[in-house]
């Protein structure tokens, strides 16, 4: 089977890199496949160099592919399950709300299904793809090792296959107490980020108060303040008494002396 797997890559000529490049895609859409396998092919094909080369241009394309498909289909069709407050719930309960976590998980498992799951949180996507290349590269170096060790008859790959086999039985029993360790971490970094807010919090009432403190000493002091000050009242006009009927105005005019009447003569004079 190695051999007629090798001979397909070889055949292929100058697209054997392109074929390689693209199966790493494949198994990010079909995550059922293994990646070291396709790592382990490249490196009974092209050597140990080469299939490393191609293998983190084809590893990069296909976590960008499952990340941003897991983001952009899978993870509203599950928001629209569940509500966004429950989502966030289960991601805090999970302890994968951090970068770190999902490195670690991209390492101990090493399988394209981790990084779909990853596309489904809230965690952005650039750290997310650049924590799934650092952590799965020891895993790519490690199995175009293998292949170009191993692959060289089907008796030998078996005998490699039950040794991966024990290996990953160990990984599973060790799994659960990984995952507690990880939500404890998780856990510690909420409960200091919630610290962290609370001491922003209370900084900046105690410089709210600090600048009330100074109004209030620059007052007592009697240096102005900076605040705007009211505009000062208007002082009410003075209200003059009102005259009595029987008082006369003092600058009233004096009435003119009336003239006594003309009597007409009977001669006309």
């Amino acid at each position: 089977m190695t051999e007629a797997l090798s001979h397909f890559i070889n055949d292929a000529g100058l697209f054997a890199p392109l074929y390689y490049v693209l199966s790493f895609v494949v198994t990010a859409l079909l995550p059922f496949i293994p990646t070291p396998l396709v790592g382990a092919l490249g490196g009974a094909a092209f050597g140990v160099v080469p299939a490393i080369l191609y293998g983190i241009v084809g590893m990069g394309l296909g976590a960008f592919v499952a990340l941003n498909l897991s983001r952009r289909i899978g993870r509203p069709i599950i928001l629209k399950l569940v509500t966004p407050k429950v989502w966030a719930e289960w991601e805090s309960l999970l302890g994968i709300r951090s970068v770190f976590v999902w490195g670690v998980i991209f390492f101990i498992l090493n399988v394209d299904f981790a990084v779909v799951a990853a596309g489904l949180s809230g965690v952005p996507l650039v750290p997310l793809w650049i924590a799934a290349m650092v952590a799965r590269l020891p895993w790519l170096v490690a199995s175009a090792w293998f292949g170009d060790l191993v692959f060289v008859s089907d008796t030998v790959m078996l005998l490699a296959l039950v040794v991966m086999l024990g290996m990953i039985v160990v990984l599973a029993k060790l799994r659960p107490l990984v995952h507690r360790q990880l939500v404890r971490w998780a856990d510690r970094s909420d409960g200091r980020a919630a610290a962290a807010e609370r001491g922003e919090d209370t900084a900046r009432r105690g410089s709210r108060h600090d600048r009330e403190e100074r109004r209030v000493e620059e007052r007592r002091a009697g240096r102005p303040s900076f605040e705007p000050t009211a505009a000062p009242e208007a002082t009410p006009a003075r209200e003059v008494p009102a005259a009595s009927p029987g008082d006369a105005p003092s600058n009233a005019a004096t009435p003119a002396p009336e003239r006594p009447p003309r009597h007409r003569s009977r001669g006309g004079v």
